[in-house]
């Protein structure tokens, strides 16, 4: 089996020969990908083809020999090719979530529909057969099929209220336009049915992964392989299509407000989580109830707010210091403005918005639906995260009453982390450090003090992660992620390549060790428990009244990754008129240790297993 770091590697590499391919000889890529698109389908009908034939030409023999059919009949292979068809054609019925939210209806709200009719008549493109609203800062359009991978789409606009309320009507209009110039008969049919052919794919795996079945199983095999290799390589085709898109967008509106709608949504968004959403929800730490309605007063703000160009224009810079990677078919902001041969100027307010212009008088009534929805879905968190808050502030002020020099070492730990979440305004660094002092050894000390270190881009912290994940191996892909923020803070793309191959390889150990603690196999090696005393009597004295057990004996399967969390087997002897489901389900409830336990019967389903680990095992009564 491949590693992380090899499939991540082969994707890269199949992507950049794709890009050579649709740079020197555009024809022979198109081919190309239109024949591995054609494949996914050539294997799904090839083979309800060869089951229906098989079917078939047994029926038709069997019309002919009457010995046949009582061979067919006898056999019942008639009736397993038949199973087989029904399983692969329920394989292929995956069900697609249809995208959820406010129903915008044309005879209410006019004004967007003429935009989209308008749009869609100047591109030729799919009709969109319906428009809904939801609370994110986002546009995009989902093709829903109705018969699977058989297609029959349903074509859906979803429109985020919050980029309604933060762009203008020229520039959430090019943003529809870049959607469906995605589908554009005029502009890019062939990419376009890429485009959905890529999604498809997508869904199809995603809903494979969700059965199980002979069916599913055989088709897993084969798109496991598939998908992501016609995803790579047609990325592409898929790159493309979004600068193709923006074009589609600048020649219906124009290059100035497609290159605003991309630098509101890259700017001006993370702008109002920060200075809106993330102020409102910071209430919740000493306010019970939300106050007020947070969409309806977002609409205020916005209307209100003035922009720092200073902030504005780092977030600008920020943005625009990201370059064009392998890990999303959206080019940079860089690179999509360099096609449109714009500059990157820094937003303005708008004063008036998409919003008001198509949902006029509307408005409120819209605001107050998904205000209402955001009360349903957060209300009962926020009171959660209040009482949370409350106690945690409770239990900080108890120990900042106990004077430092006399705080044991776990105090001093409570204390610290007590202070980073519940007094963000003091300093829990120096807590950390005076932890650390009295327990050197401790892992959790070095991770705590390198990551606050980080944070603030001191590289003194590099030492402290490095340290940490050395004395502790689960904290070795968390230590990663933490060094490849600081790198990428300073564009080191050597430094973030070498940690996030170094994170990919604990990803796949971490993987490993999951998997050799799912199930214990008949083939399993068993051994008797490491001092095995102690947890030996744990379990005895947990288990052995137990009414229905009648001895008991416990094994240790060693484990190649994380040895020291470790996992057993308990085998256990019934009395005579107990059950077996009933008493594997008494014992695991009645089992509290630390690590893994699973449970087997003697002649039970785990026969073989509960035989090995009465061999190897210690008997516990």
């Amino acid at each position: 089996m491949q590693s992380t770091t090899q499939r991540r590697e082969r994707f890269e590499q199949l992507i950049a020969a794709a890009e050579r391919d649709i740079q020197h000889n555009p024809r022979r890529y198109t081919i190309k990908v239109a024949l591995l698109a054609l494949l996914g389908y050539a294997v799904i009908f090839g083979m309800l083809l060869v089951l229906i034939g098989l079917v078939g030409g047994l029926g038709w023999a069997a019309l002919a020999s009457t010995a046949f059919i009582l061979f067919l009949f006898k056999t019942k292979l008639i009736f397993a090719l038949l199973i087989m068809i029904y399983v692969l054609l329920r394989a292929l019925w995956v069900r697609f979530q249809a995208p959820v939210g406010y129903r915008v209806k044309a005879k209410q709200y006019p004004a967007i529909f003429t935009e989209l009719k308008s749009l869609s008549r100047k591109l030729k493109a799919p009709k969109v057969h319906q428009v809904i609203l939801t609370p994110e800062y986002n546009a995009a359009i989902v093709q829903t099929p109705r018969l699977g991978v058989f297609g029959w789409y349903k074509n859906t606009l979803i429109l985020g209220v919050e980029l309604l309320l933060s762009q203008s009507p020229a520039q959430v209009r090019s943003v529809i336009a870049h959607e469906l110039g995605h589908l554009s008969g005029k502009h890019s049919r062939f990419s376009g049915w890429i485009y959905r052919v890529r999604l498809s794919w997508d869904r199809i795996v995603n809903g494979l992964s969700q059965q199980n079945n002979f069916g599913t199983n055989l088709l897993r095999r084969f798109f496991n392989w598939y998908a992501p290799t016609f995803a790579a390589y047609s990325f592409a085709l898929a790159r493309a299509n979004e600068y193709n898109a923006d074009a589609v967008a600048a020649q219906l509106t124009s290059p100035e407000d497609i290159a605003h709608a991309l630098i509101n949504t890259h700017v001006v968004q993370g702008w109002v989580n920060e200075h809106y959403w993330q102020p409102f929800i910071r209430q919740a730490d000493s306010i019970p109830q939300p106050p007020g309605s947070p969409y309806s007063q977002l609409l205020d703000f916005l209307q209100a707010a003035t922009f720092d160009s200073h902030a504005l224009q780092s977030k600008i810079d920020k943005a625009m210091a990201v370059k064009t990677g392998y890990y999303d078919t959206h080019p940079a902001l860089k690179d999509r403005l360099a096609a449109l041969k714009c500059p990157a100027s820094p937003p303005e307010r708008v004063s008036y918005s998409a919003a008001q212009a198509w949902f006029a008088g509307q408005l409120p009534d819209i605001m107050a639906h998904f205000d209402q929805q955001w009360r349903q879905q957060n209300e009962s968190r926020w009171e959660e995260r209040y009482h949370y808050m409350q106690e945690g502030r409770a239990k900080l002020a108890a120990l900042q009453a106990t004077p430092l020099a006399g705080m044991a070492s776990e105090q001093l730990w409570q204390l610290a982390v007590l202070t980073e979440e519940f007094a963000p305004d003091q300093d829990c660094l120096a807590l950390f450090e005076r932890y650390k002092t009295q327990e050197p050894e401790q892992a959790k000390a070095d991770f705590a003090i390198g990551r606050l270190l980080l944070a603030k881009q001191d590289a003194a912290g590099l030492d402290f992660i490095k340290q940490a994940m050395d004395k502790q191996e689960d904290l070795r892909l968390n230590g990663c992620d933490w060094l490849i923020y600081y790198y990428r803070e300073l564009n080191d793309t050597a430094a973030v390549a070498y940690w996030q191959e170094q994170a990919e390889r604990q990803y796949d150990i971490n993987q490993a060790a999951q998997q050799e603690r799912a199930f214990v196999a008949n083939t399993d090696l068993l051994v008797s428990p490491g001092n095995h005393a102690e947890i030996c009597q744990q379990i005895r004295e947990q288990i052995h009244t137990l009414p229905g057990v009648k001895h008991a004996w416990l094994a240790e399967k060693p484990m190649r990754h994380y040895p020291e969390a470790k996992t057993y087997v308990l085998a256990f002897e019934k009395t005579l008129y107990s059950s077996e489901d009933a008493l594997v389900k008494r014992l695991v409830a009645e089992l509290e240790i630390e690590g893994l336990c699973f449970v087997v019967m003697k002649g039970g389903k785990s026969k073989v297993v509960a035989k090995q680990a009465i061999k190897e095992g210690v008997q516990l009564f």
